[in-house]
């Protein structure tokens, strides 16, 4: 839970206990009431800690919620130029998520993507890379950008994450020869590369308080950790 020593936190905080004392008690509506008053009043009555603290978190859920569509909506442009993504360019059901190669649970929620891909001609899934586990993800990544530069970023994109344990080298160089992708040249390319599309997506992540991967944006909601496919179809049909 934030805390309450955060000044902007602790304003709206002190405007829920207004609010309750002003609904539970008529004297307050015509006194002053200052913040000695206030703590006076929870050091005697601990029962109304817990519904203070459960209002104050949602008024901050909301204000957190509002912040980040702000933001999607400012993102728009970025968003709809990634360039990796599966199902129909076209399509009006897009879901986008934050992942990375190495995460066990993007590696789990992947089939269902694909399932939804499948069963839907009108969904359109983005991938944005972000490597948040290490130097091997980050070689990840690299591999599959250059295996977009290919024209078979997905080829290697399913390689990389269906694959369990951590991504080395050599597994990169595997997975290139079985897509026709001459190995080596790919390592070059990826040791050349720069890694700019990723620092982007890392600014854009840290903008929206994304810390974990997968995280999922699905009509300007911003949904952490990894979802079933029931919940996705919820989250495609609301406004």
């Amino acid at each position: 839970m934030p805390s309450i020593k955060n000044p902007s936190i602790k304003f709206i905080f002190l405007l829920v206990v207004f609010f309750i004392f002003g609904y539970s008690f008529n004297y307050l509506i015509n006194s002053e009431t200052n913040e000695e008053e206030i703590t006076n009043y929870l050091e005697n009555h601990p029962e109304e800690i817990e519904n203070l603290i459960d209002i104050a978190e949602e008024i901050l859920i909301d204000k957190r919620n509002e912040i980040q569509k702000n933001i999607i909506d400012q993102s728009k442009l970025f968003l709809e130029n990634q360039k990796f993504y599966i199902g129909n360019p076209n399509g009006t059901k897009i879901i986008y998520e934050f992942f990375d190669y190495n995460c066990g649970y993007c590696k789990r929620v992947f089939s269902d993507l694909i399932e939804l891909v499948s069963e839907d001609k009108n969904i359109k899934i983005v991938f944005i890379e972000l490597p948040v586990l290490g130097q091997s993800s980050l070689l990840a990544s690299k591999a599959a950008y250059e295996a977009f530069n290919e024209g078979k970023y997905f080829e290697m994109h399913q390689k990389l994450i269906n694959h369990r344990g951590k991504i080395t080298i050599d597994n990169i160089k595997t997975f290139a020869s079985e897509i026709n992708i001459e190995p080596n040249l790919l390592i070059e390319k990826m040791n050349k590369l720069d890694v700019g599309f990723i620092e982007e997506n890392y600014i854009l992540a840290d903008k929206l308080d994304i810390n974990g991967t997968p995280t999922f944006i699905i009509n300007k909601n911003v949904i952490p950790g990894a979802i079933d496919k029931a919940s996705i179809l919820r989250l495609l049909s609301s406004n």
